[in-house]
């Protein structure tokens, strides 16, 4: 689940917050793990606020987004060197002729 929710944040605008127990509950795990940077309010039913996803998040989703290729170390600018190589991958002229 943890995982799963962390492309649900990393599709969402940041900073967000969280009420639901089962969503403090996995932003604890991740912050935990050190995937995001979050802020937890105790007691827990008054929810979490998910600040940023780390570099360390970023890898994570850029490994499970892309499993065939060779990992990332870093998601800051090597993100643009990945879109660039396969936008070029997916350009490559068929043939001289244009068949």
């Amino acid at each position: 689940m943890s995982v799963e929710f962390l492309r649900q944040i990393a599709a969402t605008p940041l900073p967000c917050s969280f009420n639901a127990t089962k969503e403090i509950d996995a932003i604890r795990i991740l912050r935990q793990a050190g995937l995001v940077l979050a802020l937890v309010d105790e007691p827990p039913e008054r929810g979490a606020r998910v600040l940023a996803i780390t570099e360390k998040g970023s890898n994570e989703l850029l490994r499970i987004h892309y499993p065939e290729g060779r990992p990332i170390r870093s998601a800051q600018g090597k993100w643009l060197q990945l879109v660039a190589g396969r936008s070029r991958a997916a350009s490559k002229p068929i043939g001289h002729d244009g068949s």
